[in-house]
């Protein structure tokens, strides 16, 4: 799962003008790090407390960052004038 997951990343850095790849890409990675969010907050107490706050602290950030591939890309303008 893990290699498939990042040769579909890789597949999306490559063509990152193409909006509809890194959005699926995005919702790919959003569905697997929300599920291991989930279970790893349902799991905090195996962890000491520094290891509960880096878990909640990082796993909460890979949701954010998989979400922020859902947001579309404007294309850039062509010419230079406003």
């Amino acid at each position: 799962m893990f290699l498939a997951l990042g040769i579909l990343t890789v597949i999306a850095l490559r063509s990152v003008r193409n909006n509809r790849l890194v959005q699926t890409t995005g919702a790919v990675w959003l569905v697997f790090n929300v599920l291991h969010f989930t279970y790893h907050m349902q799991h905090l107490d195996m962890y000491n407390t520094r290891d509960q706050v880096l878990n909640v602290l990082f796993l909460g950030a890979m949701v954010l960052v998989a979400a922020l591939l859902l947001v579309p890309v404007r294309p850039a303008r062509q010419g230079g004038t406003r």
